[in-house]
């Protein structure tokens, strides 16, 4: 159950017609596993952010635009891409810096107490990557916003450069 609502959100309505769609197909008796969650549901944006940012970190770049070309595909506004990726990436410097000075993490991201299952999906995300990885990715993330603002570079283009320079290094 946890894992339908990392992926699908924490919407019940969405939750309910992700669980219908799950029963038909699974029929009576049947069993649900993570595979039939991954076949069928509508996947939340932040939880394909979550997944573009796992296979950034392991340095598979195949993987990373993958999910960046699903976000795309699914008609998710390129800009809102960006700051999606923006604040995860915000998030996961806040992680790190609460983690250093052992503040609580939860209340550094400003969780609501029903995403509380968040904290450790940063933490591990943030072990990831350096303060330095994350940081110039903030960095990279804030230039293309501005060169995109004033004509310079395609948003794709340039997302797509930001996760093969990250990946390749």
């Amino acid at each position: 159950m946890q894992y339908l609502i990392e992926q699908c959100g924490q919407n019940m309505q969405d939750l309910i017609n992700e669980i219908r769609k799950l029963i038909e197909y699974a029929g009576e008796g049947g069993t649900i596993n993570k595979a039939d969650i991954d076949l069928l549901c509508t996947k939340q944006t932040q939880a394909i952010i979550f997944n573009l940012t796992d296979y950034l970190g392991k340095k598979q770049i195949k993987l990373a635009l993958e999910e960046l070309n699903n976000l795309l595909y699914n008609k998710e506004p390129i800009q809102k891409i960006l700051i999606t990726l923006y604040n995860h990436f915000k998030k996961l410097y806040f992680t790190k810096i609460a983690e250093r000075y052992k503040l609580d993490i939860a209340k550094a991201l400003n969780l609501k107490p029903n995403q509380l299952f968040l904290v450790n999906k940063y933490k591990m995300q943030a072990k990831s990557f350096t303060d330095l990885e994350i940081s110039n990715i903030i960095k990279e993330l804030i230039d293309l916003d501005y060169n995109y603002k004033i004509g310079k570079i395609d948003l794709n283009i340039g997302l797509e450069t930001i996760l093969c320079n990250n990946c390749s290094k």
